[in-house]
């Protein structure tokens, strides 16, 4: 069984090649600021179409493309659900997911998670959902070897999730948070809104981090416990807004690029 593609046409191109440039391009032209990637352990990108968040998606990933190319990477993907409603975290049955870039394979060790009692699965969930697929084509382009953790999550214990998680034990996991900020505020509102919530994000302070901040805001209360429990840092690389990449100001969506990094690595910008 394969997940198909639920959202190319919509979020971003369908055409194989299209695509290819699509992403190539959005990579090349957001490479500003470049931090050193040692010790990167994931980010926080957004989800919306490519038109509308694409850039800032692609400065974070711009930085997972200088991550050494030699080894195989785990990539667990936390996404909030957008059109189906459960308690706790879903994974799919599929083994894979299909991109017009190709194939991803769902790794074995998310099987494991199954014995958690936050963890299901099922493929209805992941159907039609766009938070995890829309990730898939940036990963595609920056990591030649990986696999994916794909859950998806409704009210989730943040910090089950984040014990269950770290303790798989997994070679070069990566941990990749699918998440949009503030939703259709007037564009200055919306920048205050969410810089405040972006500051409670890098203090890896959860409490007053609600829906109405980030649609993600579970997927995000689950990598801060991770971040604290690892003394990951988290570090601002990019914030827009739809106003900034799309044009209507009147009502805008927030999009943020945050990576994290193990303690002590060096994520200075390099001049």
């Amino acid at each position: 069984m394969i997940r198909q593609p639920a959202v190319a046409g919509m979020f971003y191109p369908a055409e194989r090649a299209i695509l290819q440039s699509t992403v190539r391009s959005l990579l090349d032209e957001n490479k500003t600021p470049t931090v050193d990637s040692h010790g990167l352990q994931g980010l926080i990108v957004p989800h919306a179409g490519y038109v509308y968040s694409g850039p800032t998606a692609a400065v974070g990933y711009a930085c997972m493309a200088e991550l050494e190319q030699d080894c195989h990477y785990n990539v667990v993907i936390l996404a909030p659900s957008h059109r189906v409603w459960f308690a706790g975290a879903v994974l799919p049955t599929a083994p894979v997911f299909r991109t017009p870039l190709g194939d991803v394979p769902v790794s074995k060790e998310a099987l494991m998670l199954l014995d958690t009692s936050e963890v299901s699965a099922s493929d209805e969930a992941h159907r039609e959902e766009h938070a995890i697929e829309v990730q898939l084509p940036f990963l595609q382009s920056v990591l030649r070897d990986f696999s994916i953790i794909p859950l998806l999550l409704g009210e989730a214990d943040a910090d089950v999730l984040a014990d269950a998680i770290r303790s798989l034990h997994i070679p070069n996991m990566l941990v990749v948070v699918s998440s949009d900020l503030s939703h259709y505020e007037p564009y200055e509102q919306a920048v205050r809104h969410d810089r405040a919530t972006i500051a409670r994000i890098i203090a890896r302070e959860p409490r007053g981090i609600g829906a109405s901040d980030a649609c993600g805001c579970i997927p995000i209360h689950v990598v801060q416990a991770m971040a604290v429990k690892a003394r990951w840092q988290l570090r601002l690389l990019d914030y827009r807004n739809s106003g900034d990449t799309a044009g209507d100001r009147s009502a805008v969506v927030g999009y943020a690029a945050i990576g994290m990094w193990e303690e002590g690595a060096n994520n200075d910008v390099r001049h």
